[in-house]
């Protein structure tokens, strides 16, 4: 059905009418467009088409590979007359001058040349006699498919007999997609067996010439288009409906790099005519085609996989523009985009009325070639990617096996898949007995069990919205409701709560495990040595002295102490009380901690001799030293069920938000921990993590519970990874839990005693695990967000991985979900929010009710009164295939930066406080070494004195640094405007990069090879005024096709070959010339070694010599 005259005569009157007017206006408009076509003597070669072009070049990109092969297998039943065939086949190639052209390239510029007088060669095959006839038949079907054309060197095509039976033969035709597309199949099918026909019954077939050639309507298209005042207007409209468009994809199972090959796998999957039947009564409803019904469909099941409501697909039309074209071979395909918003609240009826629009938006505009359109909207090239998408949906109306009769012979037509995958994703959909849905994917992006689920969705969609128009986006389903629940039970549950652990609190824990070994060393600090009784007594003297200073029961107790044993014992000290901790950064800015502690209502605080607070509290000071005698214990007054600590963590209003944990929550936690990681009492553990991040929980409560040593690293050591590793080395540390980031600071090496390392906070490349995994030793990604109690998930890591590792199954007690936004479970590998229920969960916000409700809910899923509360992180992850759980990154705008979870609203709130701030908003950048950085883009309007010295980027920062914790400090950006969506909504994608500030003048050509490039080829391409050797090739308006003329001049200039894909993925003056240079000096040391050995060989003996070329000639011996 993508056919045009098809799709307009599906099409209610009414409809066909508007569209066949628009398309009317259209071709009125403009006098250079009325361009008759009409044969023409091109001379020995012409320009190729605009398709032809775009094949031609992802040729060349693919640099040999076989991605736009076409193969057919036409079965041959009945006596074969080979010399007939010979001489049909010979009749239909001499017939269409494009199958007996090759592609030449001149300055970088492809053009068709006829070869004069070719004669297709027929290679033939005898399996007659093979054991195995038919996996001989699919080897061979498979390698003629997949074997590439060198466009320059011949006509496209190729023909290979295979003999069966005496009277049953295969004829695997194979041709470029630069000469055929789907309406040439029926073309060849109807010539073929007439000059069959023909030639068997003894009679000369068909060879007169066509009305027009394929080279004539590459010249009349060109003239339509080139130079006119219509093609502008056709790139000023496509330009608007792309405008801001990110292609939608399908979250790759590996990563996308170099190594991405473009191999392909098709699946099918038939549906019964009773199905196709209700989607056509859907589509007459509606007043639309089957085609529109599908593809509306098809977003919908994007939407949901995807998480996204810009829906951006592209579809192959391969209509024929003039009714002379219609017997003519070649590739007349036009992909076109297409851009549908997609909405939860639509129902499907409206979706379908939605596509629809978006469907005529764009083939009434698709006359201009897609490289065209590419050009006029400019998107960031990548060569691995598709320029303006990378899935694709195609109806190709009713396909299958088409028969035919010739003479005795009965022909059957089968289409190949090539094994060459075009586009990430191929869906393409036909009508035969029945509807059949067709997915053809990349196997270097996706496993067959994605491509496979995706199928399943689809149809499950499909089924939905067949008996349920009205259907709204958002309640269509990507799985049945029993597998939907069944799945998300069977994958969710960690095992069972630790009742013991789930019904006690920390200060009765740690009273146990001090009486038991009240000598062991609970604290080493430099030379400090602390054990179990001293911090017990520490801890006892210190909710004394709360106590007498007025905190009671449940009471929030500020803790700002210096990192040490006193931080420790101050801690435990809060909880003795009654009472539970608010961890105070020491180095916080006073106007962060102010807020903190108005929010909390802290009345009371426990400080060190160091500790200076902005505003007038109750001070208690830990007191330098553990008190030599003892100290009588307080009556324990904690339940399981009160506050532990409160943590402060960014707030999207621009506040603070504080998330309450209780005292249950960490004592089964720390229990669960200590089991996995088996801690135990000779264990030394690194406290490395400040109090007021959460990991700082899991390193002093998981030891001191199972009687482990905290090792506390000092500032110093946290600062400086040479004396970190010294202490880690000299204290024989055993656990440690660290940022990514500082691993390959440290010498793994050299910590003999470390067993187990754990990460968690953020995302790190896979070979770390290799490194750190040498010998017995676990490297283990824990995962959890503050308002879970630290961690939830946790995976054992070993070997290498291709991309992130994965962060594990649920801990014991816990469920975790992968949900939609209505809380439905997903189907595996299908990206959802990640849901966490269990002893962990926080009992909500600090005095936030409104957001406690927003993010904590009622569990479906329950099994347990502890996992009655289900919490939404916010995080996007999917299931794997083993049952682990991938990270995917943020559903909503908060962000990960090194480790740090930031509300960019607060730090937008910051900025926009200043005076002068006009506008803000925060986003991640990529930065150095695959890190990402927190970057703010401001305009600004000065305002008296004060402003015009501080508004500038490096005074926006400063004033931010005041106000911020060091993590929340953007690097900041000043301009004129913010871009801005068509919807008026910031344009993200189009925000600068913090990095190319700097070169926004242009860097001029430093040397002579950035010079030569400039001056002899891109100056005069691109008619640049002022060079920029740091400039994008694309940004600044090279096309795919002009990368092509660099790539020719390049070895025209400097007589080296650049690869095409090389010069894609740096295509700046100074990348080119780093190609340039390292080229040359390839081949000047290549030059140097065969001088090497000519002068070796010039000094040989007649009899060396002769025993040299014996060798060269039997290189295996005799």
């Amino acid at each position: 059905m993508s056919d045009l005259a098809e799709r307009l005569g599906r099409l209610p009157q009414g409809q066909r009418s508007r569209l066949l007017g628009r398309m009317r206006n259209q071709m009125t408009a403009g006098v250079g467009r009325r361009v008759e076509l009409k044969r023409a003597d091109h001379g020995p070669r012409s320009r190729t088409s605009f398709q032809q072009e775009q094949m031609w070049f992802v040729d060349k990109l693919g640099a040999g590979k076989a991605r736009n092969n076409i193969a057919l297998a036409i079965g041959l039943g009945g006596p074969l007359d080979r010399a007939a065939l010979h001489e049909a086949l010979n009749a239909v190639v001499a017939r269409h001058q494009v199958l007996h052209s090759k592609l030449v390239e001149i300055d970088g510029v492809p053009w068709q040349e006829p070869v004069p007088s070719f004669v297709l060669g027929v290679q033939s095959t005898d399996l007659s006699g093979s054991e195995d006839a038919d996996r001989a038949l699919a080897e061979l079907t498979s390698s003629c498919a997949a074997a590439p054309f060198d466009l320059a060197a011949g006509p496209p095509v190729r023909a290979h007999l295979v003999r069966l039976a005496p009277e049953r033969h295969v004829l695997l035709w194979v041709v470029h997609h630069v000469a055929w597309d789907p309406g040439s199949t029926r073309i060849f099918t109807e010539e073929l067996t007439a000059s069959y026909a023909a030639a068997a019954a003894g009679e000369r077939p068909e060879t007169a010439r066509l009305a027009v050639e394929y080279a004539d309507f590459a010249a009349w298209q060109r003239a339509k288009l080139e130079n006119d005042e219509h093609g502008r207007a056709l790139a000023t409209k496509w330009r608007q409906i792309l405008a801001g468009a990110v292609a939608t994809e399908v979250l790759p199972d590996h990563p996308r790099g170099p190594e991405t090959r473009g191999d392909g796998r098709g699946l099918k999957l038939t549906l019964d005519q009773k199905l196709l039947d209700r989607l056509t009564e859907l589509a007459d409803a509606n007043s639309t085609t089957v085609f529109t019904t599908l593809l509306a469909a098809f977003n919908a099941l994007l939407r949901h996989w995807t998480r996204t409501e810009d829906v951006v697909v592209g579809t192959a039309s391969a209509s024929r523009p003039h009714p002379d074209l219609e017997q003519v071979i070649g590739c007349f395909v036009q992909m076109i985009t297409l851009r549908t918003e997609v909405t939860d609240q639509l129902t499907f009826r409206e979706l379908v009325t939605r596509t629809a629009s978006s469907v005529m938006d764009s083939f009434t505009n698709s006359e201009l070639p897609f490289e065209q359109v590419v050009e006029a909207v400019r998107p960031v090239r990548d060569p691995l990617r598709h320029p303006l998408f990378q899935i694709e949906f195609t109806s190709l109306g009713r396909w299958g096996t088409h028969r035919a009769q010739a003479a005795d012979l009965e022909f059957t037509m089968d289409q190949l898949h090539d094994g060459a995958a075009k586009f990430d994703m191929s869906f393409l959909v036909g009508e035969n007995d029945g509807l059949e849905l067709s997915l053809e994917y990349n196997t270097s992006l996706y496993r067959h069990g994605t491509a496979s689920a995706l199928l399943g969705a689809f149809r499950q969609v499909l089924e939905q919205v067949a008996e349920n128009p009205d259907l709204q986006v958002g309640d269509i389903s990507l799985v049945e409701e029993p597998a939907a629940s069944r799945h998300a039970r069977e994958l969710s549950r960690g095992g069972p709560v630790d009742e013991a652990a789930w019904t006690t609190t920390l200060d009765r824990a740690f009273r146990e495990r001090a009486t038991i070994h009240p000598d062991a060393v609970a604290v080493r600090h430099g030379s400090t040595r602390l054990d179990y009784a001293a911090l017990d007594r520490w801890s006892e003297a210190i909710a004394h002295r709360l106590r007498d200073r007025g905190v009671r029961h449940g009471d929030p107790v500020a803790v700002c102490v210096s990192r040490g044993p006193a931080a420790v014992a101050g801690v435990l000290g809060v909880l003795k009380a009654g009472a539970h901790y608010i961890p105070i950064d020491p180095a916080a800015p006073a106007e962060r901690t102010r807020t903190v502690l108005a929010d909390a209502k802290v009345r009371h605080a426990l400080v060190d001799e160091a500790a200076q607070l902005p505003v007038p509290l109750e001070l208690v000071t830990t007191g330098t030293a553990a008190p030599v005698r003892e100290v009588p214990s307080l009556a324990p007054t904690a339940t399981p069920g009160d506050l532990a600590y409160v943590l402060y963590t960014s707030g999207s209003s621009g506040t603070p938000k504080g998330v309450m944990i209780e005292h249950r929550s960490v004592t089964h936690f720390s229990r669960t921990i200590a089991k996995a990681y088996e801690i135990r009492a000779e264990d030394r553990v690194l406290q490395f993590a400040p109090l007021t991040f959460d990991v700082s929980v899991f390193e002093i409560f998981t030891t001191l519970l199972a009687g482990g040593s905290l090792v506390i690293a000092t500032d110093d050591e946290r600062r400086d990874p040479a004396l970190l590793q010294t202490r880690m080395r000299e204290d024989a540390v055993t656990v440690a839990e660290l940022p990514p980031a500082l691993l390959p600071l440290l010498d793994q090496a050299g910590l003999p005693d470390l067993r187990l390392v754990s990460v968690g906070g953020e995302a790190f490349p896979g070979r770390l695990v290799a490194e750190w995994t040498a010998g017995e030793r676990r490297f283990v990604n824990g995962y959890g967000p503050t308002e879970a109690t630290v961690a939830v998930t946790l995976m054992d890591c070993t070997g290498s991985y291709d991309r992130n590792p994965p962060i594990g199954r649920p801990m014991p007690g816990h469920q975790a979900f992968v949900l939609d936004e209505r809380l439905r479970p997903v189907p595996p590998g299908v990206p959802g929010e990640l849901c966490v229920a269990g002893p962990g969960v926080a009992r909500g916000y600090l005095g936030r009710p409104d957001l406690t409700a927003d993010r904590f809910a009622d569990n479906p899923y329950a099994d347990g009164p502890e996992t009655e509360r289900l919490y939404r992180t916010g995080d996007l992850v999917r299931w794997l295939p083993g049952g682990n759980l991938d990270f995917l990154g943020r559903t909503d705008r908060q962000l990960k930066v090194r480790g740090h979870r930031i509300e960019p609203g607060e730090v937008e709130s910051v900025l926009t406080g200043h005076p002068s701030v006009q506008q803000a908003v925060v986003v991640a950048q990529p930065a150095a070494g695959g890190e990402r950085m927190l970057a703010a883009y401001v305009t600004v309007e000065q305002v008296g004195s004060y402003a015009s010295e501080v508004a500038d980027a490096e005074g926006l920062r400063a004033y931010a640094a005041g106000r911020l914790p060091g993590y929340m400090v953007p690097v900041v950006v000043v301009l004129d405007e913010l871009p801005l969506t068509p919807h008026g909504k910031v344009d993200t994608a189009a925000l600068p990069q913090p990095t190319e500030l700097s070169a926004q003048g242009g860097t001029a050509p430093r040397d002579a090879v950035e010079e030569q490039i400039c001056r002899d080829i891109l100056t005069p391409l691109l008619e640049w005024q002022n060079p920029d050797v740091e400039g994008d090739f694309f940004a600044l308006g090279g096309s795919s096709l002009q990368a092509t003329i660099v790539v020719s001049r390049v070895r025209a200039l400097f007589g080296i070959d650049i690869a095409l894909a090389d010069f894609f993925g740096r295509p700046t003056v100074s990348g080119l010339a780093e190609l340039v240079r390292t080229a040359k000096a390839e081949a000047a040391g290549e030059q140097d070694r065969l001088l090497a050995v000519f002068e070796q060989i010039e000094n040989m003996s007649d009899d060396e010599a002769a025993a040299l070329l014996g060798s060269l000639q039997h290189p295996d011996g005799p």
